[in-house]
C-alpha cells in the first residue's frame, strides 16, 4: 500500500495547514519588534496641570515629517517662544495652537476629524511635537530632554493596540505622555 504522505498534493496541504496554524498562533501581528509601523491619526488631548493655570498660555502641536525631525529636535525652545521667531512663524500651517488663556479649559483636544490631519498626512507627518511655553527660566536642551518639548511618534506599533487617543500632561517640570506605549 502506498504511503499517503507520498502524495504531492497531501504534502502541500499539510504544509499550508501548518503555515496557517503558525500564523494563527502568532496572532498575525503587523507590528514587528523595533518597527514603528505606519503613521496613524489619533485624537490628541492636552491637559494643563492646575498649578500652571494662568502661567502657561500656549501649547503648540506641530506635525513633522521624518526629514524635518532632527532640525526641530535641535532647535532652541527659548528662540522658538520669542516674538517673531522665524521657525514658529514659518510653521503656521503645520501647527495647531492650544490657548490656555484665562477662562479657557485646562484640557483641550485635537480630533481625528480636524482638517489639519489631512494636511499633515499629505506631507508625510510621522511625529507630533508638543511644545509648551512654560514659565520661568529654562536652559535649552536637545530633543525631549528640554522640558518644553515632547515628541509623539504616530506609528501605530509604538502605542498599545487599540489606542485612539494620545494623552499629554503639561506640568512645570515638563511635558509627559500618559498614553501607554507598546512593550
Amino acid at each position: 500500500m502506498k504511503n499517503i504522505f507520498n502524495s504531492r498534493r497531501l504534502r502541500l496541504l499539510v504544509l499550508v495547514l501548518l503555515a496557517g496554524g503558525t500564523a494563527f498562533v502568532s496572532g498575525c501581528s503587523t507590528c514587528k519588534p523595533g518597527e514603528a509601523g505606519k503613521p496613524k491619526v489619533y485624537n490628541i488631548e492636552v491637559r494643563l496641570d492646575d498649578a500652571l493655570k494662568g502661567k502657561c498660555q500656549t501649547v503648540d502641536v506641530v506635525g513633522i515629517n521624518p526629514a524635518g525631525l532632527a532640525r526641530w529636535q535641535e532647535y532652541s525652545m527659548s528662540a522658538y517662544w520669542k516674538d517673531g521667531d522665524p521657525l514658529r512663524r514659518d510653521s503656521k500651517s503645520e501647527r495647531i495652537i492650544f490657548s490656555f488663556d484665562e477662562g479657557k479649559p485646562l484640557t483641550q483636544s485635537l480630533s481625528v476629524t480636524n482638517p489639519q490631519w489631512a494636511n499633515w498626512r499629505a506631507k508625510g507627518v510621522a511625529h507630533l511635537l508638543i511644545l509648551a511655553e512654560l514659565p520661568g527660566h529654562h536652559d535649552d536642551k536637545r530633543s525631549d530632554s528640554d522640558e518644553r518639548r515632547l515628541t509623539l511618534p504616530l506609528g501605530e506599533c509604538h502605542w498599545v493596540k487599540g489606542t485612539n487617543t494620545l494623552n499629554v500632561l503639561v506640568q512645570q517640570s515638563g511635558i509627559q505622555v500618559l498614553t501607554p506605549i507598546r512593550q
